[in-house]
């Protein structure tokens, strides 16, 4: 799956899911690949990069699902006649994940 498809999807996926994605050339991208993981207890208690090189190899932490849904659930809120199409809310995503997270 790429990252896009992932956030697509996250309306779907349990609270506690997080999203490890591969960067490109340094970056994540829309189309980089991913996965939405719900980890286990003692997955949780874990260093992020032991969990992807287990269960998502070449990938790395991108963002807890909650974090994004709480992010797309603010922008509906304050962009009630019509949203980004999803390309540039991905874009947004990635900026936060980047620079603010």
């Amino acid at each position: 799956m790429q990252l896009h498809e992932v956030i697509a999807g996250l309306s779907e996926c349990p609270d506690e899911t997080l999203i490890f994605a591969e960067r490109v050339n340094g970056q994540f991208l829309s189309r980089s690949a991913a996965v939405a993981l719900v980890l286990s207890e003692n997955e949780l208690s874990l260093p992020w990069r032991e969990v992807a090189a287990e269960r998502a190899p070449g990938m790395e932490y991108f963002l807890e699902a909650s974090i994004v849904l709480e992010m797309l659930t603010e922008w509906r809120a304050n962009q009630p006649i019509q949203l980004p199409d999803l390309h540039s809310l991905v874009e947004r995503i990635i900026h936060y994940a980047e620079n603010d997270a």
